[in-house]
């Protein structure tokens, strides 16, 4: 009797299996075809969490007298647009000459610093002839380094021309706060929304349970990573300039925007500051590097993690290996994101795994019933 079905049952089996598989490919044509799109919003979604908590310090109620008053939550983030816009403006004003002449400098010193580059490397192809390797070795060292040249002069050209590519994402500096505007002012009623879309009472706590957590891993780490941003661009900096180093400005500035492509980024700036006061004193290099490195050791051993404790833990083996997957899957944006996707990876493991915990060992009422946490499941 049950011999007719199994055809048809295996028929169903394999569209089902087909319909999963085409889902899955439109899915991810659909995802890189509308790359830049999702790449906006997580931009947006960065600057909400961002300014979220200054939107929430304007916003809460004031006590006068017997009354209480409450600005409405459209107007307080019209007023925290108002002041970033004019502290952005105020900063710019003071340090945007400054900045422009630093860079301007080091712009007009780049041919004499490619051909003393080039240099370095010409002394580099003369060692393996002092140190009379045999000539076999001489000459495979020598082709090795003629390649790491020509491979550096080509990633140095890439990095240019994609720092240039850069300037069709302008646009995104008006429509990231547009955005983030309704964002910021809607975020509440469509939670809720969708809260209130989900049956039933254990399904709607566990994702509640699961978006709070999200949140507070998302604003910890962004949040921590700003103030890491700040901090490094403002002390590295100050070091410099203090060490009487060329371009500090420019180089401050590139190492707080550094500082969010993790790994690549801090290594990047730290070998061009060592480049660049080479080719003006090694003495001065090697300071740099000392310095940099001391700076270094202290911030991702001590301050670093103190920042980013309360809202994300990660293994710094995590981390790596995370930005290496970044690298390769999205490039600079891969690795930049890379990071705070692995944190949300490992928030969705957890609650996944403390969902299988307690389905493989339910807590049970007196009276028998399934309790989820404080909730009990009829």
């Amino acid at each position: 009797m049950l011999a007719p079905d199994r055809p048809r049952q295996s028929r169903r089996t394999v569209w089902s299996a087909v319909l999963i598989v085409a889902t899955s490919i439109i899915a991810a044509w659909l995802l890189y075809a509308l790359r830049a799109v999702f790449l906006l919003l997580a931009f947006t979604v960065i600057f909400c969490y961002l300014i979220a908590p200054l939107v929430d310090l304007v916003e809460r109620s004031l006590r006068f007298k017997n009354s209480e008053w409450r600005m409405p939550r459209a107007v307080a983030i019209s007023v925290v647009y108002l002041a970033l816009i004019g502290a952005v403006a105020l900063t710019l004003d003071y340090f945007a000459p400054l900045f422009s002449d630093q860079f301007s400098a080091f712009w007009e010193n780049l041919p004499t610093y490619a051909r003393q580059f080039d240099q370095y490397f010409k002394s580099l192809e003369a060692l393996p002839g002092r140190y009379r390797l045999p000539p076999g070795w001489r000459q495979s060292l020598i082709d090795w380094i003629a390649a790491t040249k020509l491979e550096l002069f080509e990633w140095f050209k890439l990095w240019i021309d994609k720092t240039w590519r850069l300037v069709r994402f302008l646009p995104w500096l008006v429509l990231i706060p547009v955005i983030g505007f309704f964002f910021l002012k809607d975020a509440r009623k469509i939670s809720s929304q969708f809260l209130l879309s989900l049956p039933g009472a254990d399904l709607r706590y566990r994702v509640t349970v699961f978006l709070k957590d999200v949140s507070e891993t998302l604003a910890g780490y962004i949040r921590a990573q700003v103030i890491a941003c700040l901090l490094v661009g403002i002390i590295e900096g100050t070091g410099l300039w203090l060490l009487g180093i060329s371009y500090p400005l420019v180089f401050g500035v590139a190492a707080g925007l550094f500082e969010v492509v993790p790994i690549i980024g801090p290594l990047t700036l730290g070998l061009t500051a060592f480049l660049v006061a080479s080719f003006h004193s090694w003495q001065s290099a090697f300071i740099v590097a000392g310095f940099l490195a001391i700076f270094r050791i202290i911030h991702d051993y001590l301050i670093y993690p103190r920042l980013i404790s309360e809202g994300i833990e990660i293994h710094p083996v995590v981390v790596i290996l995370a930005v290496l997957c970044g690298a390769e899957l999205g490039g600079v944006t891969g690795v930049f994101l890379s990071v705070p996707v692995a944190a949300l990876l490992i928030v969705c493991w957890r609650h996944w795994r403390d969902l299988q915990l307690n389905r493989a060992n339910p807590i049970l009422t007196p009276d028998g019933k399934q309790m989820t946490d404080n909730l009990i499941i009829e």
